[in-house]
């Protein structure tokens, strides 16, 4: 008797609710009833959040904000409009990647994490050398990585992730002039190396 008083006061105590649909056998068949109009708004969000995220546009605006904060240009529309033209050359095969990192910036944080010049990093190094980049880290096989073999990877990789940002949502095949360069197929061999 003392039991199911304690029991029934765990039940009524506010510091411990309990969910009264767990206690209902009966489930209501009815389900919720959503207005044709509300319908329609939630489908529009729908639809505009998975055109957002194929297409990696919050990606793609934090990219172009961040080149033009970096660069704090006098004329930023201009600047956007130059940039967003190199991103399209580049996208198509026909001109350099404007990546966020400049091969100055890559050696200065190699050198970072190489104070003694050794002329290696350890593969622990390495990949918190591409988590302090923003990058995908990939995979090396020797505990010892030559600091050119890093620079070019890193290089590469930053390469190919802005290619993938530009390509996102669009129906290509993947079979543009720069995944075909002999400098990714390089990298690509290089890294996968065994």
């Amino acid at each position: 008797m003392e039991e199911e008083s304690i029991d029934l006061s765990r039940k009524e105590s506010p510091f411990n609710p309990i969910c009264k649909c767990f206690l209902e056998p009966a489930i209501s068949e009815e389900g919720i009833k959503i207005s044709f109009r509300k319908e329609q708004v939630l489908n529009t969000v729908v639809r505009t959040e998975t055109y957002l995220r194929e297409r990696r546009i919050p990606e793609l605006i934090r990219f172009l904000l961040t080149k033009l904060i970096s660069q704090a240009p006098s004329k930023p529309i201009a600047f956007l409009e130059k940039l967003i033209d190199e991103c399209m050359l580049f996208r198509a095969g026909h001109g350099s990647a404007p990546v966020l990192y400049e091969s100055r910036h890559l050696e200065a944080v190699i050198k970072s994490f190489d104070p003694c010049q050794r002329g290696w990093l350890s593969t622990g190094q390495v990949r918190r050398l591409y988590t302090t980049l923003g990058l995908v880290p990939e995979e090396f096989l020797e505990e010892r990585v030559p600091v050119d073999i890093i620079f070019k990877s890193v290089k590469s990789c930053q390469e190919k992730e802005l290619y993938d940002l530009l390509v996102a949502g669009t129906n290509s095949d993947n079979n543009s002039d720069y995944l075909k360069s002999d400098e990714v197929c390089i990298m690509h061999s290089i890294t996968n190396k065994e």
